[in-house]
């Protein structure tokens, strides 16, 4: 049934379509609110910060682009550690992105506060509610428009970081850029692992493997180019923000303090909406897009129930989309604090790598045949010490997040991961009294080997 059903959906990502995707879900406010942060830690250092980062998002990002050339698979962040290691990881992988996901409160709430000064009649929750619902709204309409929608985003967003960069070149003073490294190699380091959080995301197309028209060879293309693509923007932007002013001043400051002392009205106001807004905008449609895949799966091996799985007459889960909208404009309706929880989601969207990688590794030998003719042959010790390097990584991000945890967010965390642990044998035995094998159907391989 899981292939059957993974055969009904329609491949329409073509590279393009994928780029923008991409490139979508790495630009978010993060680059927006984490410059000025990051040039309190490395001064001038952060134009290299950047371009560190992008290295090291590519570099970590290599066992996932070896498995998205190999085994492409639909929901792919759930469907490797299920297949791969076993429906038990699957479930918790699938608990952790779940939990994730509040974060589109997050990214509706910071459209709002980026929209509140051209509009203060308008609150900000009420933005965030209009903007996730009206993507929800496309994503119900198939695949192919949402992708047109964040293709058409995309491009206003860059043509905004565009004008910021562009009317900044020709006030540069050099002298602004001395100290290059004023805090030293451990505060440009820190900044670099800072930044990385707003250079990544582009790894997050592979759960779009089975809608793609030729995955093994797009995937690792789209990472790559949209990774760098990016990476000289930010770092054309970063160039920018401390070049034109001291970057004494924009210490801890939005990128707009820079533009203020550049931009015109007109350039300010476009950046404002075109550029904060709609990074905020293209992260949630593209997270739209890909964490409903997960989900999608998942129903069809009956680890959720069944219906979820269901798609609408252009191919859409609209079950699913639903339940991202319930997660997405709760919190905005309630009007609730959601910063404690958001930090708790973030690390929770790291978590999953640790079983993800694990998953990875074993591809060369479940795979031997596929690993050997796709895009990106590898031989096992260099497997593992790309593995190892990832891990690490992820393991340092996790504790630069989890430093000065309050108990509200450890009891959160502790609490879903029991959570997450517990329902994969709940879901088994009450499955068994009606005649089905979990663990058969989390580990049907024919999802993987049918992309």
């Amino acid at each position: 049934m899981t292939t059957s059903r993974a055969q009904s959906l329609e491949r329409v990502l073509s590279f393009k379509s994928l780029l923008f995707i991409a490139v979508g879900q790495i630009i978010g406010g993060g680059v927006i609110a984490l410059t000025g942060v990051a040039i309190g830690m490395t001064g001038p250092g952060v134009i290299a910060a950047y371009a560190a980062a992008a290295l090291l998002v590519l570099i970590v990002s290599v066992p996932i682009m070896i498995a998205g050339a190999t085994v492409p698979a639909t929901g792919a962040f759930y469907a490797w550690p299920a297949r791969l290691l076993n429906g038990w990881c699957g479930c918790i992988t699938l608990f952790l992105i779940l939990l994730a996901s509040i974060t589109l409160s997050l990214y509706g709430s910071a459209f709002g506060l980026y929209m509140t000064p051209l509009f203060p009649g308008v609150p900000e929750h009420y933005w965030g509610i209009g903007v996730i619902t009206a993507l929800v709204i496309a994503n119900l309409f198939g695949l192919q428009l949402a992708a047109s929608v964040q293709t058409m985003l995309v491009l206003i967003l860059l043509s905004a970081l565009a004008i910021f960069a562009g009317f900044a070149m020709p006030k540069l003073q050099i002298e602004n850029l001395s100290p290059m490294l004023p805090n030293g190699i451990i505060g440009f380091a820190t900044a670099v692992f800072l930044v990385k959080f707003a250079t990544g995301g582009a790894t997050n197309i592979v759960g779009l493997g089975g809608e793609m028209l030729n995955p093994a060879r797009d995937i690792p293309r789209v990472i790559i180019t949209a990774t760098l693509s990016v990476a000289v923007i930010y770092c054309l932007v970063a160039l920018a923000s401390v070049g034109v002013v001291p970057w004494e001043t924009m210490i801890n400051q939005p990128l707009t303090v820079a533009g203020e002392a550049f931009l015109p009205g007109w350039a300010l106001l476009y950046f404002l909406a075109g550029g904060a807004g709609l990074a905020v905008l293209t992260t949630l449609n593209a997270q739209l897009i890909q964490i409903p895949r997960n989900f999608l799966v998942a129903s069809w091996d009956h680890l959720l129930p069944p219906r979820f799985g269901n798609l609408n007459r252009f191919g859409a889960p609209h079950y699913i989309l639903f339940v991202m909208l319930v997660i997405g404009v709760t919190p905005l309706l309630l009007q609730v604090d959601i910063s404690t929880i958001a930090r708790a989601a973030t690390i929770s969207a790291s978590l999953p790598a640790f079983f993800i990688y694990t998953a990875v590794l074993n591809i060369s030998k479940r795979y031997p045949e596929q690993h050997a003719n796709s895009l990106l042959p590898m031989k096992r010790p260099w497997l593992w010490c790309f593995f190892l390097f990832s891990q690490l990584s992820t393991a340092i991000g996790v504790a630069l997040l989890a430093r000065d945890l309050s108990a509200t967010i450890i009891i959160t965390l502790v609490v879903w991961l029991i959570i997450a642990v517990a329902y994969y044998p709940l879901r088994r035995a009450y499955l068994a009294t009606k005649g089905l094998d979990l663990d058969a159907l989390t580990s049907n391989r024919d999802l993987i080997e049918a992309n």
